[in-house]
């Protein structure tokens, strides 16, 4: 897709939904090393335990020993093949087209999300906690995400709104920041469908949040903000004593 329809699609609509953004050999290849770790957290808590897939491993830490689970997706997002992918020629291709200039790379992280559904994250804007007010948030798939398996729920055009007022909301025991509902509530939102490999490149504004996971399968993907140092305030502004928006 040339950049010219990329930034008409963001600038109309807030998103881009990109075909293919990484290639089967480099999902297997995040997926592959993401096991390594959880196979090394099974070791420590289990000797003799023998499970097969990914999927078991990653449930059974959740059961038998959680924080471990926990500390495990911490260092899966230190995943050396997802920082490939992340400086591709591709995905470096698309983002320096999209600034004018090669950006700055901001939090990329690895997401989980099984059945229990107990981590949703609420329809929010990345514009909080996020290093720049002119970034790129790339939102990769790196399993097969739809309604049914859990994925992306967005807002089309909700980027035109502006920043809108948030705050913390509690579920399961999981704090996390969303917009105020009421502001959204009358808006249709667009549940994404794509393959791995895929991935939707949004605006910082745009609402956005994910949905239910009805399957038996773990729904992964990973998400990295590109930011333009010149919409950084922290940079701009010498009386801003934070890095990041802060999220109120």
């Amino acid at each position: 897709m040339k950049i010219k329809i990329i930034k008409k699609k963001i600038e109309k609509d807030g998103f881009v939904i990109i075909k293919k953004i990484i290639n089967k050999n480099q999902v297997n290849k995040i997926l592959k090393e993401m096991e390594l770790t959880f196979d090394y957290c099974v070791s420590l808590s289990s000797k003799k335990k023998v499970l097969k897939s990914f999927d078991q491993k990653y449930m059974w830490l959740q059961k038998k020993h959680n924080k471990l689970k926990s500390r495990a997706y911490d260092i899966s997002q230190l995943n050396q093949s997802m920082f490939k992918t992340i400086f591709s020629k591709k995905l470096q291709n698309i983002t320096k087209n999209y600034f004018g200039k090669s950006p700055l790379v901001d939090y990329p992280e690895i997401k989980f999300q099984d059945n229990l559904n107990k981590r949703l994250q609420p329809i929010h804007q990345d514009i909080y906690g996020t290093l720049s007010s002119k970034s790129l948030i790339a939102w990769v798939a790196l399993t097969k995400v739809s309604k049914f398996y859990g994925t992306l729920n967005l807002i089309k055009g909700s980027h035109k709104m502006g920043i809108l007022k948030s705050k913390f909301y509690k579920s399961n025991g999981f704090k996390a920041h969303g917009t105020i509902k009421n502001l959204y509530k009358n808006l249709k939102i667009t549940h994404i469908n794509i393959k791995s490999g895929d991935g939707v490149l949004f605006h910082p504004l745009l609402l956005h949040g994910s949905s239910k996971n009805f399957s038996k399968k773990i729904r992964i993907n990973y998400i990295v903000r590109f930011a333009d140092i010149s919409g950084i305030n922290y940079l701009n502004n010498l009386n801003c004593n934070y890095i990041r928006k802060p999220q109120f």
